[in-house]
């Protein structure tokens, strides 16, 4: 079985057809053609259906597509192994919210790349939506965001810290209740898709203090910078807010969150783990880690 034909395969189950892996691969598609043919050949499985222009995973092949995203990913951190005996090297992938990337993230990197220089990494903004599917599918090592400790299957959930929550507002408004704020400013809210949208609206209903205009953006930062511009209020983690309230840019009260919200990292639990993903792992455990909870 050519590792090849496995990435093809997989290329054609993401892609959802065989021309837009083609397309996707820089290969013809008599090359993907021919790449799943002698995958199919090589394990005596048929792997597709094709129905009019679709095509569709048979139910070997969505068996064989879990084992074949294991093996890709075995193959790629496997070719990380360094010539240099005892030394950490390769490239590690982190999927992080906004918060965390921003005000979290460099601290822990900073530590982790004074220990391994030769490690490559790269960040992506997470939208909040398939991260964790992306993470079992090897498409990215660490996932990063907040939000209320819950388990997944397949995943080990590192608790960084405990993240305090507050009151975002404009400055000049220490005395006024949140009624009277909401009467005057829109809510500004997160993305839909947030970890922690849900329950900052349940504050929300709780309080009494449904907005009636509201605004939203996907990012922190200009959330913030809206505030401090007078254009609306909003709930928000401390940490995203420290240095401007140290300024006496904006307004923070602390609120009770009905649940414990955590910064967290989430790795996968049951697969083999390269030594760059394990010695990251490591700097979370001896540096932040709350506890660790097994999937």
């Amino acid at each position: 079985m050519d590792i090849k034909h496995v990435k093809t395969f997989c290329a054609v189950v993401k892609h959802g057809g065989f021309s837009k892996a083609a397309e996707a691969l820089s290969y013809a598609q008599s090359t993907v053609t021919m790449h799943i043919q002698s995958l199919e050949h090589d394990l005596d499985l048929r792997l597709f259906d094709r129905l009019s222009k679709k095509t569709i995973l048979t139910e070997p092949g969505e068996r064989f597509y879990q084992y074949a995203i294991e093996l890709l990913v075995i193959y790629e951190k496997a070719k990380e192994i360094s010539r240099e005996k005892h030394e950490v090297a390769g490239s590690l992938s982190i999927t992080a919210n906004e918060s965390v990337a921003v005000y979290l993230l460099p601290g822990i990197l900073k530590k982790f790349k004074e220990r391994y220089p030769k490690v490559n990494i790269t960040i992506e903004a997470s939208s909040g939506v398939n991260e964790l599917q992306r993470l079992r599918e090897g498409e990215t090592d660490i996932v990063f965001r907040i939000g209320e400790q819950l388990e997944y299957d397949g995943v080990r959930t590192v608790l960084l810290r405990q993240e305090e929550f507050g009151w975002i507002l404009p400055e000049g408004h220490n005395d006024q209740n949140y009624n009277q704020l909401l009467q005057q400013y829109p809510f500004i809210y997160t993305e839909p898709e947030c970890s922690y949208r849900k329950l900052v609206h349940g504050v929300l209903m709780e309080n009494g203090a449904a907005p009636e205009r509201t605004l939203e953006s996907s990012s922190i930062e200009v959330i913030k910078q809206s505030v401090m511009a007078h254009l609306g209020i909003a709930i928000l983690p401390h940490m995203v807010v420290k240095d401007a309230e140290d300024k006496g840019q904006l307004i923070y009260r602390e609120i009770q969150m009905p649940t414990n919200i955590y910064s967290q990292a989430y790795y996968h639990g049951s697969r083999w783990q390269s030594p760059v993903q394990r010695a990251f792992v490591d700097v979370l455990l001896r540096e932040f880690a709350v506890l660790v909870s097994d999937e």
